[in-house]
């Protein structure tokens, strides 16, 4: 170990693996310490089927929010697969036992899905419509992750350029999200799947007056213009395996 660097990072995770890339490839000495044993953070893996050589994490399973921008910067080799089942939320109608499947791939299997349980082309066609909101917003903020924080009003400014843009900005950081669901959606049941990824992980209602539910649901659906969460082949211990080695290339050192 050198006596100095220009940088120390505290905290090895993925976060502070793409930091100290990037800086040892401008040129600066790099030491990054971690207080685990291991490196890797929340990506951190245990190889747990003994005849593939794939190592998941308890703690982040799928890929949505890594930038595409720095896979490619990093040159690294990571291969991201569709799950070609988006969710599956069974329940009885008249005494039967079925489900709601939303497809990936298949737009067709997810109308069905919602026809039969609704009995209806109208809860799909309203779905589509407040879906396309979180696809409105995505395509004016994701570019945005990766610059210096743009204030809110020049946001709001950035919307304000047809009806479509507007009523995203109104319904998903204006107001609570609860509004916006019960606008476009009737049944219940796809009500509650579509309020889901506004409760991971967080204490909330639809109605939330701090919009705390607004910021979790943007937060899954904005994921590089797509919200789409991807698979990565040979779990997140890839992700972790591959940024160590960029990091490392870079001249980055590690302390654990």
């Amino acid at each position: 170990m050198k006596s100095r660097y220009d940088v120390v990072i505290l905290g090895a995770g993925h976060n502070g693996l793409v930091t100290a890339t990037y800086l040892g490839r401008a040129g600066l000495s790099v030491l990054l310490l971690e207080k685990n044993d291991y490196i890797g953070g929340a990506t951190t893996s245990q190889k747990v089927f003994p005849d593939y050589d794939a190592r998941l994490s308890r703690y982040s399973y799928l890929v949505s929010l890594f930038p595409e921008k720095i896979i490619r910067d990093l040159g690294l080799n990571l291969e991201l697969r569709r799950r070609a089942t988006g969710s599956f939320t069974p329940y009885v109608k008249d005494g039967r036992h079925d489900g709601l499947l939303l497809s990936n791939v298949s737009e067709e299997k997810s109308r069905q899905s919602i026809v039969d349980l609704t009995g209806s082309d109208t809860e799909h066609e309203q779905m589509k419509k407040f879906y396309n909101l979180s696809r409105v917003f995505a395509e004016h903020v994701w570019d945005t992750m990766l610059e210096p924080l743009v204030p809110r009003e020049e946001f709001r400014r950035q919307f304000d350029v047809d009806d479509v843009s507007r009523e995203a900005w109104r319904s998903l950081a204006e107001e609570p999200l609860g509004r916006a669901i019960e606008r476009y959606l009737q049944n219940d049941l796809v009500r509650g799947l579509v309020l889901t990824d506004a409760k991971i992980g967080v204490f909330t209602h639809p109605h939330d007056p701090s919009l705390l539910q607004n910021r979790c649901f943007l937060y899954h659906l904005i994921g590089n213009k797509t919200g789409e969460w991807k698979v990565p082949v040979g779990g997140m211990g890839a992700v972790a395996r591959e940024l160590e080695q960029a990091a490392r290339k870079s001249g980055a050192e590690m302390l654990t």
